[in-house]
């Protein structure tokens, strides 16, 4: 275990001792100040980079010349003296290094999640997601180590705000970024590492049905960071399975994306694949969805990953119309319905590149509809059509590779 100093402390010498004393959020956060002897003063200067209890009792060993056989001592007693600084908050237990056991693995859109806490304590929404070794060593190594902490944080970390709504507010800081739910009254802050690989969710042990689904939801921002940094982004959409491809239908909030599909599934007894969000990545030459649990209050959801065959934007209007949209048009109306991160302009513009790319390649329609029959019929001639038109083309390309090979071959056996 590495522990770094906190932020947030002072140390000043008063006349003839000397104090670390805590200043501006540790203050907030009712912190006490301490009084250091020169023991413990000489393990704080120590600790100006992060270390394990190990290398401060090899530091701290040669400084006094402590012998060999007495370190053992020394470690007891500056294990005690670490244990006190963590309890006080003067100092953290560094990210990536998970406490207790792991109480289980998951795999979602290939990426592999290894959880840390108290038993029982993954949310049931990742049922269908958990996975085992197998016997293939591969599986061990995890994509993302979570931790769940079911305490308070020992101090709060601020940073610099990115973003901060009424849902979500997002901030970097020293080692990554910080989380905080103002709606998710059961979850204190999320920290997690700069690269993604690592989150330590601090929460309070749910006392209702609301307050478990609290901790599968804030797992959500850290799962589609990781997921955007692997080139996987969620677009907010309901989906179902046509042609043996993944539609993913979209619009604003209240549109009526729900209802929409369920005239597909009534009409043309489509499945369903998610009923809110769907995560979109490239695998080759191909656009993919990938199964993920997040569904919103829809309960719809697949564990399966199917080829994109497109994407339906939806507005309200009196009567059916299909809108031609320009490049330019669908690529911005595309990146709107995104929900990835956009806290920088880093990742605005991996969302931006993305949609553009998905844009170029795949069906983008944009539908005026009733909530009528007619509004899925409308659709699902549109893409049948171009469905057909692709396939056409795609054959008179192999029907010309064909009619090449040949000729390209003969002359290959002349010279």
């Amino acid at each position: 275990m590495r522990i770094r100093r906190q932020e947030g402390y002072l140390l000043q010498k008063i006349g003839k001792t000397v104090y670390l004393l805590p200043y501006g959020q540790k203050i907030a956060d009712q912190k006490r100040g301490m009084e250091l002897n020169e023991t413990a003063l000489r393990l704080w200067e120590m600790l100006e980079q992060p270390q394990t209890v190990e290398a401060l009792t090899d530091r701290m060993a040669a400084y006094y010349e402590i012998p060999k056989e007495e370190q053992g001592e020394l470690a007891k007693d500056i294990e005690a003296f670490v244990q006190e600084l963590l309890v006080f908050g003067a100092v953290r237990r560094e990210l990536g290094c998970p406490k207790g056991s792991c109480e289980g693995r998951l795999h979602i859109a290939g990426i592999k999640i290894e959880v840390y806490g108290e038993k029982g304590c993954i949310p049931k929404q990742f049922d269908a997601f958990r996975m085992t070794d197998g016997g293939n060593p591969e599986k061990a190594i995890p994509d993302l180590i979570l931790e769940l902490a079911e305490r308070l944080p020992g101090s709060r970390q601020n940073g610099t705000i990115l973003i901060r709504n009424r849902d979500l507010t997002v901030a970097i800081w020293e080692e990554g970024y910080v989380f905080r739910f103002d709606t998710l009254k059961n979850i204190y802050e999320i920290w997690m590492k700069e690269d993604g690989s690592y989150a330590r969710i601090y929460y309070r042990c749910p006392i209702n049905e609301e307050e478990q689904d609290s901790l599968f939801l804030a797992i959500r921002p850290v799962f589609l960071f990781l997921a955007q940094r692997r080139g996987m982004f969620a677009v907010h959409s309901a989906s179902l399975l046509y042609l043996e491809k993944a539609w993913l239908f979209s619009g604003p909030s209240g549109m009526g994306k729900s209802t929409h599909t369920a005239l597909w599934k009534k009409l043309f007894a489509t499945p369903f694949l998610n009923g809110d969000l769907n995560l979109i990545g490239k695998e080759g030459e191909k656009f993919v969805v990938y199964g993920i649990p997040w569904c919103g209050t829809s309960k719809i959801f697949t564990t399966e990953k199917k080829e994109l065959g497109g994407i339906v934007l939806l507005e309200k209007a009196p009567s059916e119309e299909l809108v031609s949209l320009t490049e330019e048009q669908k690529t911005l109306r595309v990146m709107q319905r995104m929900i990835s991160p956009p806290w920088t302009a880093e990742l605005m513009v991996k969302n931006l590149k993305f949609a553009e790319a998905v844009a170029k390649e795949k069906p983008v329609y944009f539908l005026r509809c009733t909530k009528n029959d007619t509004a899925a019929e409308t659709i699902r001639r549109q893409i049948e059509e171009d469905e057909k038109r692709q396939k056409a083309g795609s054959d008179d390309c192999m029907k010309n590779m064909k009619k090449r090979i040949p000729k390209e071959q003969a002359q290959e056996d002349e010279s």
